[in-house]
């Protein structure tokens, strides 16, 4: 067993030069660091086989979501997103997240941008019933991958913006 877990520090190590907590046969969707040098990542499963959200540093996971990584981990995530493109003349845009709870606590990854204005920001926002907001920024120029991704993965996961147009 402890020579399994000096493995798995070992994978994990390999990976945080390259800012993400994505195991070496998972496909790394967005990834990115906040200002405590902490790793916030969004992983699939080879062939899609399922979506996991990983927070801490390689040899410390704070937080795995959700606990079974199978085909039925998708439907543990609400999706929402939306772009135009055009840059400055078409007054570009775009604004994702994925969103989860976990024993009470709502988990919201953000990625946004608006190119009028240059602004850009990532992160994570975490909502507990009656108590104020957190929000930790990402660190963009650590950021490695996009939301945009899911876009590609409407056969396992539903983007609700569209579902909410129909």
């Amino acid at each position: 067993m402890r020579k399994i877990k000096y493995i798995l520090l070992f994978f994990f190590s390999i990976n945080c030069k390259a800012n993400n907590l994505c195991l070496i046969d998972e496909v790394k969707l967005l990834s990115f660091k906040v200002k405590t040098q902490k790793i916030l990542s969004v992983c699939k499963g080879k062939n899609s086989a399922y979506l996991s959200y990983r927070f801490g540093i390689p040899s410390n996971i704070e937080l795995q979501f959700p606990d079974k990584l199978d085909i039925s981990s998708w439907k543990e995530f609400q999706f929402t997103g939306m772009r135009r493109g055009g840059g400055k003349q078409n007054a570009g845009f775009g604004s994702y997240s994925l969103s989860f709870t976990k024993y009470n606590v709502e988990y919201s990854i953000f990625q946004e941008w608006n190119d009028e204005s240059e602004e850009y920001s990532i992160g994570v926002v975490i909502s507990v019933e009656g108590k104020k907001n957190i929000v930790l920024n990402g660190i963009k120029k650590s950021q490695e991958g996009s939301l945009i991704l899911l876009e590609d993965e409407n056969k396992y996961i539903q983007n609700d913006f569209e579902k909410n147009i129909e």
